[in-house]
Order: C-alpha cells, then structure tokens, then sequence
C-alpha cells in the first residue's frame, strides 16, 4: 500500500530538497541514470495519519511499514505523528497538523540519493543519520526563501502566512532569500518571512537580566541594568548574543564580537575577536566559537575553565559558573573548569546534538531527543531521564528547562519563584534560563518568561523581536 495528502489548510508551499548519500539498500528498480527509492512509513501516534497516491484523489489511512514514492502525499491530523524513514536510517518526523508531498525521489548509480519533498504547513524534524558524501545536503524552499543543511538535523515550521522558522538541531544550515546567505549556528533558528531576507531571533538569559536579539540585528534587555549589562541600545547587525552574571556579548555578522557591563575579571574583552559564529557566558568569562572549529575565552580562569585553546572541532560551546563544554562535531562533549560535582565527566556522551551549562552541572541533548545531565543534582535539576522528544535544553542556577519537538516545554529543579511554571507554554521554538527565571520565544516572535521578576527579567510581555 502507498500513499499521499493535500491539506485543507493550504496556504503556504515549503519545498524540500535532501541531497545525501546513503548505500544503495535503500534503493530499488530503476534506469537511465539512476534507481527508484523509496520512503518508508516507520511509526504512527493517533490516528488521523492519512496518504494519498499520486494521481489520485482518494485519502487511504496510513499503515506501518507502507512504501512512499513519488507524488505520494501524507498527512498527520491535529492529535497525531507520523515518521518517515529512509533505509539508511535517516528519518523525517512529522509532528501534528503537518502535510508533506514526496515531489522527488531518486538514486543514482553513484550513491547520491534525492528527496523532494513539498511541505504545506505544521511541523517537521529532518535527521539525516548516515551522510557519506561531502556534497550531501539538506535543501528547502518556500514562499520566503530556502535552507539549505550540510549536517544531521534541523526543524522547520511553516505558519500560515508563509513564514517559517528554521532550527539547527545539528550541523551546518544556511537560510537564503532574496539573494542573502545567513548561517544558522547549531542550537539557533531564523526567520524566513515572504519577500525578506533570512533573520535571526533568539533569547538569552544572564542570572538576573533577558537579552532579546530581534530579526533586524538589533537587541533589547530588561532587568539588572546596575553594571551597563542591559546598555545594548545601540547594536546593530548582531547575529548572536549571551547573558552571564553581570555582562552581555554579542556576535556581529562579520564575525567581531561586543561585549558590555562589569568587566572585573576582563570578560568583556572581546573587541580583537575575528571569526566569532557563536558565544557563551559564563559567570565571570566569555567563550567564543570560531568559524574553524577552534575556540578562545577570556575572564576568570582561576578553575581552568578558559583552558580551550586547544580545543578542534567544536560546533556549539556552553558556559556554567564556574566550566566551559564544548560540542564536538562528532557528537562527543569536552568540558575544563571546575568538576567539584562532576559537571565536567562528559566524556562518555554520545550522540550529543546540544549542550547546556547551570550552575554546576551540565546537560546534553542526544539525537533520539533523550537528555543526560552530570553534576550537581541537589535541586532535582539533573532529574532528565525521563525526557523524551527534546530538541534544545537550557540549564539555569539549579533548574533544567526542556523544550520539546511539539513547541511544549517541560521543567525541573528548583521553583520556589515559580521558574519550573512552563506546563502552559505552547509554540515555543527556543527557551533559555537564568539564575531562577525561564524565557521562551514563541514562534510569532513574541516572548514569554515566569520567575524570579525582582529587577523586571521577566517584563517581556511586550516583546515582538520579528
């Protein structure tokens, strides 16, 4: 049995081009200069997961283990998923309210495996699992521009309107529209709206202060403002920031970095900073990302944790108190600094596609979506083991927060202010912590946050950073 769908709810085309190489098992039949591949339905929740032939019009339900072809078409109602899985095991999770149209499907005799895919709205995870062959990528174009992914996962929601919002979950991702280029580093998202260019928007939290980076490279913050650390007023064309305990860094699109607010321990010197892609703060030091993989830091290091210089390979860093961890590009962590908890004892992870660093302890995303945590645990913050669907976590002073492919949140630790109180969240597509309040961006770029509000960290409300 085959299959495919055409949404109602069509207001918007998303399409889709996965270019990767994979061994051939995955391919079958053929000719001329290439073979015929096929898609395979892996798993279903709910119900009302539905697949229309191409060249019908005729829904039929969808079945486990059902072969997907060419002009095949499924759909997944309000209160169901579905995921899709090519034989080399890469995957294509459709969450709720989601309809894709299979527009191209192919292999050559060389390997190179194309996957065309026409997304109409909702939600997708694509995790590319085997990627062989230098040139394999990810390509997606819709009503506002394309992504195209050299790496292993990334998720994409188109709204109604046509806007969509592109996340690196892992590897490199490119958004382009109206003739610009704009990397997505690993953990972030853009914005794509209808005849614009690709925009960042992102959240950060320092301990006592929310920084919100807007699609237009500017920035605003609220709370403690007593060391300048809110004073960003006046940046422009920034790509990235990060909040620490009393000052904020920012990534500029050339690659320099800014910095503002206490500057005791020289955290703030970051001016002679060149190839910046991606920053973390900690509580008195700075860490950078570099294009190449290697990494610097400045500030206290009194436990080691700005010993990075020989670090390679890196594709995400995080910043705790008192440690610094490294993402890998092969999935692994490092970590130097204080390990007095154990919140440096990453050296078995595995399958890491995001990092996150409290206070004392650290914690890992793995590309199944399950989360590990080391470290200090007194709080009930490193309590994770249950967490399933998790595609970004952030770690504040004694609380974890998780955010979920289905745009949910889920919290634990510490909440005696109440920064636990995520339960009610919906459409979030980025959360982040401080000391002992939780923000969370939404996906109308609009901004929500519980907790601690004695300096007025939480005063977001009126956040629009689209």
């Amino acid at each position: 049995m085959r299959g495919r769908v055409v949404s109602k709810k069509l207001l918007s085309i998303l399409l889709l081009s996965i270019l990767l190489t994979s061994t051939l098992a995955g391919c079958s039949g053929g000719g001329g200069g290439g073979q015929t591949c096929t898609l395979t339905m892996f798993a279903i929740t709910g119900s009302d997961v539905s697949v229309m032939e191409a060249g019908t019009n005729n829904w039929i339900e969808a079945q486990v283990g059902m072969s997907l072809e060419h002009g095949d078409t499924i759909r997944c109602g309000n209160s169901s998923t579905a995921e899709i899985t090519f034989r080399d095991g890469s995957t294509i999770d459709l969450e709720a309210g989601t309809e894709i149209k299979v527009d191209s499907l192919a292999c050559s005799y060389t390997g190179s495996v194309t996957i065309v895919l026409a997304q109409t709205i909702g939600s997708i995870i694509f995790r590319v699992t085997k990627v062989i062959d230098p040139a394999s990528r990810y390509e997606v174009d819709t009503p506002a521009g394309a992504a195209t992914v050299r790496g292993s996962a990334m998720r994409v929601q188109v709204i109604e309107d046509g806007t969509t919002w592109v996340t690196n979950l892992e590897g490199d991702i490119w958004a382009i529209a109206q003739g610009v280029e704009l990397r997505v580093p690993q953990g972030q998202q853009c914005i794509i709206r209808p005849g614009q260019p690709p925009e960042h928007a992102m959240v950060a939290a320092g301990d006592y202060h929310t920084v919100g980076l807007k699609s237009d490279g500017t920035v605003v913050a609220v709370g403690m403002n007593d060391n300048g650390q809110c004073n960003l007023g006046d940046w422009t064309d920034i790509t990235h920031v990060a909040a620490g305990y009393y000052h904020t860094v920012g990534v500029k699109s050339n690659g320099t970095a800014v910095a503002v607010g206490w500057n005791g321990y020289g955290m703030c010197d970051v001016g002679n900073w060149t190839g910046i892609i991606q920053v973390a703060a900690g509580y008195y030091h700075t860490v950078g990302l570099k294009v190449d993989g290697t990494v610097i830091a400045v500030g206290d290091t009194a436990y080691g944790q700005c010993d990075v210089g020989n670090w390679t390979g890196i594709i995400q860093v995080a910043a705790g108190y008192y440690h610094t961890v490294g993402l890998k590009a092969d999935g692994t962590v490092v970590a130097v600094g204080d390990n007095f908890y154990g919140q440096c004892d990453v050296g078995g992870w595995t399958s890491i596609i995001q990092v996150a660093a409290g206070n004392e302890y650290t914690v890992g995303v793995k590309s199944d979506g399950t989360v590990v945590a080391v470290g200090r645990g007194d709080s009930g913050q490193c309590n994770v083991a249950g967490w399933t669907n998790i595609i970004q976590v952030a770690a504040g002073s004694y609380h974890t927060v998780g955010l979920e492919s289905d745009g949910t949140a889920v919290a634990v630790g510490s909440n005696t202010l109440g920064q636990c109180d995520v339960g009610g969240w919906t459409v979030i597509i980025q959360v982040t912590t401080g000391e002992a309040h939780t923000v969370g961006l939404k996906t109308n770029g609009t901004v929500v946050a519980v907790g601690d509000n004695a300096y007025g960290q939480c005063d977001v409300s009126g956040w629009d950073l689209k």
